[in-house]
């Protein structure tokens, strides 16, 4: 496994422990009765894993140098965010039509799923 690609594991490994430890205890707090301003800190340090977890794949792409695999993985992440950005605007227009309730809660992790859905999917285009 080249340089670039074990920095990048070590990276979103360490990012998804500690979302899953915020996420866990955060979670257990949010079931007590917790000031606004605790809540609104819980929101923000769970989030914060996520965001790193994208700083690494920028990282990913800035650190990759071989070329081809570089260009491989901009069109997976450009093919993941056209599709997320279809799923959303639908989605959200289902809700403005009351077809749904609410519009995407969970953009992030759409984003993910279609990223593993772009991979094969680059891979054999190329």
């Amino acid at each position: 496994m080249p340089a670039y690609m074990k920095r990048y594991m070590f990276r979103l490994s360490g990012f998804m422990l500690a979302y899953m430890i915020i996420l866990v205890v955060g979670l257990a707090l949010a079931k007590t009765v917790v000031p606004h301003g605790i809540a609104i800190a819980l929101a923000i340090l769970t989030a914060a894993p996520i965001c790193g977890i994208f700083w690494s794949i920028f990282k990913l792409l800035a650190e990759c140098d071989d070329e081809y695999q570089r260009l491989l993985f901009v069109h997976q992440t450009l093919l993941a965010t056209a599709m997320t950005l279809v799923i959303t605007t639908v989605w959200q227009f289902l809700a403005v039509y009351d077809v749904l309730a609410e519009g995407p809660q969970w953009v992030g992790v759409i984003w993910f799923a279609m990223l593993g859905i772009a991979a094969p999917i680059v891979r054999k285009a190329s």
